[in-house]
């Protein structure tokens, strides 16, 4: 009844936020479609989003800075208006928790992306440790981040390359165990493991949810629904999750939108991001397979840099 019931765009936003939308009126299955204006509400989501951009989001970034930035050694300025010193390290943190977009949608629009966004950069910051524990830490955490907001598909790519490059390097330097394929099979079945319980355990709920046109205690069809909703294919390349550049190509005089397909399209637009996300996937699978000289600073600018590259292309096509 609540699949048939409600709107697309209304069950898609449920069920990437349902777990934070705990009051019962927010998510009312008529009431809410219309809006919801009550002042408890409105409290309970400003006080979600802040308590989950602190804990999550500038705590990531505040690890972050640390690993990247050395406090020792940085260039401290004085600031003109006071006799205070201000270190690259502040204005480090200061640029990334003020970032105008994340304020305005987050905390204005209550979009909670800084969540997913601090559990990817989380998974960012143990990835790129020494340790091959830390890349099977940061796969659940970017499972996480993945399944609280499907944008984080702009980075899968990148967390990819750089994790199957990270299964080919040998921490130890030993020859012998860098010509064998056993360290390589156990650390991809380590990656393996882990993505696939995590996904099991998130996506379990909509699989043994009880509908009462089905038979078996276990299924699909909840699955499928949620699929339909986060890709919805059938509403055309043009239909709310469109790019830039076919936006630019659809105009005369080439108007490929009446030249081509609309099934076409979504095979077109991902040919593209292919080509566009390659060279960078290529960089960050090289760097993470390199053996020698590892350093954790340099990875994880090396995964920052082709991360920020490869989801552009993903937007842009």
């Amino acid at each position: 009844e609540y699949i048939q019931s409600t709107s697309e765009k209304e069950q898609q936003i449920d069920e990437q936020r349902g777990g934070l939308k705990a009051i019962k009126d927010l998510v009312a299955l008529h009431s809410s479609r219309f809006g919801y204006e009550d002042a408890l509400g409105k409290m309970y989501m400003r006080f979600t989003v802040l308590l989950l951009d602190l804990l999550v989001y500038m705590s990531a970034v505040i690890a972050i800075a640390k690993r990247l930035i050395d406090t020792k050694s940085s260039v401290q300025k004085e600031s003109s208006s006071s006799n205070s010193i201000v270190t690259t390290s502040d204005w480090f943190l200061l640029t990334a928790l003020t970032q105008p977009a994340l304020l305005l949608t987050d905390h204005g629009h209550f979009q909670y992306n800084t969540t997913s966004l601090g559990l990817a950069l989380w998974s960012f910051y143990f990835m790129t440790q020494t340790s091959f524990v830390g890349c099977v830490i940061g796969s659940v955490l970017f499972s996480l981040a993945l399944n609280f907001k499907q944008m984080e598909l702009y980075h899968a790519p990148a967390v990819f390359a750089y994790l199957l490059g990270r299964c080919f390097c040998n921490e130890n330097y030993t020859k012998q165990q860098q010509s064998s394929g056993m360290n390589f099979f156990g650390k991809f079945c380590a990656l393996g493991v882990s993505v696939i319980l995590t996904f099991a355990v998130l996506w379990l709920p909509f699989a043994i949810y009880p509908r009462a046109s089905l038979s078996t205690k276990f299924h699909l069809d909840g699955i499928s629904q949620v699929l339909k909703r986060l890709f919805p294919f059938q509403r055309g390349l043009f239909e709310d999750k469109v790019a830039n550049i076919w936006f630019s190509l659809s105009v005369k005089p080439l108007s490929i939108r009446s030249r081509i397909s609309p099934d076409l399209l979504p095979l077109a637009a991902l040919l593209l991001t292919l080509v566009m996300i390659l060279p960078a996937c290529f960089m960050l699978y090289r760097v993470g397979q390199r053996n020698t000289q590892y350093s954790p600073k340099k990875n994880l600018e090396f995964l920052l840099w082709g991360s920020v590259s490869i989801s552009l292309a993903f937007f842009l096509a």
